[in-house]
């Protein structure tokens, strides 16, 4: 049971800097939209964010869940071996494949990040892993980009984007390993 008391007390502490200063942030665009185009103009603004709630909320709460069974059915050993520290440049090349296969969005993807992160896969492979997802992912590519913009100009896109998450995972490996207190917590 002190494992799950763990696991409750990570995800319940949500009040951070960013958080406090999001709220900050919006109500200030409140209280300006309110005194530049009035209380009208106001309503509808918190209607259409209401909108915008109602229709993110079921995809990230099901991204969420997702995540959460998949943080319980990997053990740390497992992430640890496959995408930490010690994975060199295996752990680069996993982390870059499953970053271009993650389908979805931000919803789905930073989540599984941080439960990545806290079962133990090194800052690197996360680097190759969210910079996959954001330039190689396999799902925008055929869903998008082919009917879009045509094979010939996917297939020039997509092989010149290939190496960026290798790159940008072993850079930080080989440059800033030791720069930033989130690794030395491991």
């Amino acid at each position: 049971m002190k494992n799950s008391k763990n696991i409750r007390k990570n995800y319940f502490n949500f009040f951070d800097t960013s958080f406090i200063v999001l709220i900050f942030i919006t109500l200030i665009s409140g209280i300006a939209v309110y005194l530049i185009k009035g209380i009208d103009i106001l309503y509808l603004s918190l209607v259409e964010d209401l909108n915008l709630l109602l229709k993110i909320l079921p995809i990230l709460g099901g991204g969420i869940l997702l995540v959460g069974s998949m943080h319980i059915l990997l053990p740390s050993k497992f992430i640890g071996k496959w995408l930490g520290k010690e994975s060199g440049f295996k752990g680069i090349l996993i982390a870059t494949l499953v970053g271009g296969v993650t389908p979805g969005g931000p919803m789905v993807s930073f989540p599984l990040l941080i439960s990545l992160r806290s079962k133990g896969a090194d800052i690197g492979s996360l680097i190759a892993f969210i910079t996959a997802w954001t330039t190689i992912s396999f799902t925008r590519t055929i869903a998008w980009e082919i009917p879009l913009m045509g094979i010939d100009f996917t297939i020039i896109r997509f092989l010149s984007s290939l190496i960026l998450p290798i790159i940008a995972g072993l850079l930080y490996r080989k440059f800033f390993n030791n720069y930033f207190a989130m690794e030395k917590n491991n």
